[in-house]
């Protein structure tokens, strides 16, 4: 019977984790490297790259703390071809601990479902370390649109295929899921322009080069003041911003719950009592109340964490829902 790197990682990494915690998690014996890049397959200035800037001091002081070795972490911006250029360089990186970065799902296993990705099989080159952030997609209307709300949008596409702009981080990405999704239950046929990043649909929906963004929370908290309206696609408001009705109170159709998950991973590779450090150190971040103060701040959608194998959970179930709804990507014509 064949058993898959997988699977024999999950068990060494769980030993070694356990083992860990076991001797208080005394780390002092760990080689740690004095720099560690962040990969960030998004632009700055995105809800990605803000995720990474507010969380890694407090990660290079908790490593510090367990380890007695300082680090400094580098953030390194590498967006374009749908996040494929920043999470290739993260899953062909030297596993030595020196590279981690920042996962955008549902982007790497839509790549590796209708590309030929140098990190294919994703879910086997990835390693997880943790998610704390679920950020649920949002749909903007523009104050330069000549619709005045979404449902008149929605009348005019129906009534001429293509008349309204819809530009969003892509391709291959939640935004431009989250719209497939809404064309799926609607008919309506969009006109969809992909961008490096979501700050750069952000600045096109500013600019009037576009009618309509879908981003995240993150994005509708960053455009309140020149949305004329907007959508949550999920099944209830969410306490961020509960002035924006959901989709189905908004446009009277029943989508399904879209949203892009923020998870921070290393390289296939990275030896045990690194890996078992660097979880831990996230999971001791992510659960400090001036940490989570400091997030929301910065309008970051926490979630419980999820750590290790946990997040691996939901990385499977990611690469569950894209194969379901690859006909989506067929239609556009995003299939290689």
């Amino acid at each position: 019977m064949m058993i898959t790197r997988t699977l024999i990682l999950a068990v060494a990494t769980s030993v070694a984790t356990g083992a860990a915690h076991a001797q208080s998690a005394d780390y002092s014996s760990v080689e740690v490297p004095s720099t560690v890049d962040v990969i960030v397959a998004a632009s700055a200035g995105g809800s990605s790259d803000a995720l990474v800037r507010v969380t890694m001091p407090y990660w290079e002081e908790v490593v510090e703390e367990m380890s007695g070795q300082s680090v400094s972490t580098v953030v390194r911006n590498l967006p374009g071809a749908g996040t494929e250029i920043g999470s290739t360089e993260l899953a062909t990186a030297e596993p030595s601990g020196q590279t981690i970065g920042l996962m955008n799902l549902p982007h790497i296993p839509l790549l590796q479902a209708t590309r030929d990705v140098e990190f294919e099989p994703w879910l086997e080159n990835f390693i997880p370390l943790g998610l704390n952030v679920v950020d649920a997609n949002v749909i903007i209307l523009g104050e330069r649109s000549p619709y005045d709300t979404l449902a008149e949008a929605l009348e005019a596409v129906k009534q001429q295929p293509g008349s309204v702009i819809v530009g969003a981080q892509g391709p291959l990405s939640d935004d431009q899921l989250a719209l497939y999704g809404l064309q799926d239950v609607t008919g309506a046929e969009f006109t969809f322009t992909p961008y490096p990043g979501g700050s750069d649909a952000n600045r096109a929906l500013r600019n009037g080069e576009i009618d309509i963004t879908v981003g995240n929370t993150f994005d509708y908290v960053q455009l309140e003041d020149v949305a004329k309206d907007a959508a949550i696609f999920q099944s209830e408001r969410y306490e961020m911003i509960p002035d924006v009705p959901t989709v189905q109170e908004s446009l009277g159709v029943e989508a399904s719950d879209f949203a892009a998950s923020r998870g921070f991973a290393a390289p296939y590779g990275l030896p045990e009592d690194l890996l078992a450090l660097y979880r831990d150190a996230f999971e001791q971040v992510f659960n400090n109340p001036t940490y989570k103060e400091d997030a929301r701040a910065r309008n970051m959608t926490l979630v419980e964490p999820r750590i290790g194998e946990a997040f691996g959970e939901d990385m499977a179930e990611q690469d569950n829902n894209v194969n379901m709804l690859l006909q989506y990507f067929e239609e556009g014509g995003y299939l290689e």
